[in-house]
């Protein structure tokens, strides 16, 4: 990453190029073609130029010949590479001829493609699109894990600075019983709390692997539901939230228990978190036809219609998750779950005022 802010549009195709070769006409056609579809560009005749030009500026793209008189294209790729940013995002080679092993050596040096001359000029337009598109999509992502990183880390500290502070409290000699067992129960509360945004952690890296899977099986509705009712009714309690179930918990679903347990786990954690006091929270499950349908709704801020899509991605929040705070890696990890079944996940506003999420997954085939 060399620091250069993040394009304001993301469709837009203007990039910084720079364009090295030995022949004054090569770099005069290829400086207006550019030019003319709104890059910014510079131009180099020789291989030293070429280092003085990004030493000045380094830019997002460069067009670098490979046969030129004293220090040819593959010696100025070797010095770009070394340089501390690993140099301009994108290099792209240019040869009279097409020789695999100048090929060969021109990507082991760390050149991004290798064009023959002539080059096409709506392939040298296409090229040059693509490649800094690629390369500006991977420095949004960077950007982004590295905020999520920082979001993890600060959904980490709440809980460990809470654990330090019990412990002192556990520490004093005279602490009453009562209050030492409440002490100890918020405890685990707490351990229990950073498990789960451990374990979220590992099941988005598996998703994202393409190495998650399930094992479903049949099981009772009781069997999910009731323990997840039975961890967050206090947390409910505390929040001053009325946390109802609706539906029969002796229905039979063909599914992963613990990892729908996870999915569902991560829906009733916001759902909660987002409700004010005095509202409601409700869990409902029904089976229509061949479908289990879990809804998990709230009298919350609901979720904008613009969003509905975005708030599933692992990288993108919507904009009351992000008033709130977290990494946001639950309904992201909702999604891979419900996916993994071959069911579905959605969200609307529901009946209570709020969000509606909803999960359904297939009979057994």
């Amino acid at each position: 990453m060399n620091g250069r802010p993040l394009p304001t549009a993301f469709g837009d195709a203007a990039g910084d190029v720079l364009l090295v070769d030995d022949f004054p006409d090569t770099l005069a056609l290829y400086d207006a073609m550019l030019s003319e579809n709104g890059h910014r560009v510079r131009t180099a005749t020789s291989g030293l130029e070429a280092l003085k030009k990004v030493e000045d500026h380094e830019p997002e793209l460069v067009l670098l010949d490979v046969s030129m008189p004293g220090m040819d294209g593959f010696e100025v790729l070797r010095h770009l590479r070394e340089r501390r940013s690993g140099g301009p995002a994108v290099i792209m080679l240019t040869a009279a001829r097409r020789e695999p092993h100048a090929i060969e050596a021109g990507l082991k040096e760390g050149a991004d493609a290798y064009l023959t001359k002539p080059i096409d000029s709506r392939e040298l337009l296409a090229r040059v699109r693509a490649a800094l598109e690629t390369f500006r999509l991977k420095r949004m992502l960077e950007a982004q894990r590295r905020d999520h990183i920082a979001m993890l880390v600060h959904d980490l500290r709440h809980p460990l600075s809470s654990l330090g502070l019990l412990a002192e409290v556990l520490d004093a000699d005279d602490l009453p019983a009562l209050e030492r067992q409440s002490a100890v129960s918020q405890m685990r509360g707490l351990c229990r709390e950073m498990a789960r945004l451990v374990d979220g952690v590992l099941v988005a890296s598996r998703l994202e692997a393409g190495v998650f899977s399930v094992e479903p099986r049949a099981t009772s509705v009781r069997a999910i539901v009731q323990p997840m009712l039975a961890v967050f009714t206090p947390v409910a309690t505390r929040r001053r939230v009325a946390l109802e179930f609706e539906g029969s918990l002796e229905l039979e679903v063909y599914a992963d228990p613990q990892k729908l347990r996870q999915a569902l786990d991560n829906l009733l954690a916001n759902a909660l978190k987002l409700t004010p006091r005095g509202g409601r929270v409700r869990v409902r499950v029904s089976q229509h036809l061949q479908e289990t349908v879990f809804e998990i709704s709230d009298s919350g801020p609901g979720v904008a219609p613009q969003e509905t899509e975005a708030i599933f991605d692992r990288y993108r929040q919507g904009s009351h998750g992000r008033a709130a705070g977290g990494a946001g890696l639950g309904l992201a990890i909702a999604r891979g779950i419900a996916e993994a079944h071959h069911g579905t996940i959605s969200v609307a506003t529901g009946d209570l005022g709020g969000a509606a999420f909803r999960i359904v997954l297939p009979a057994k085939n």
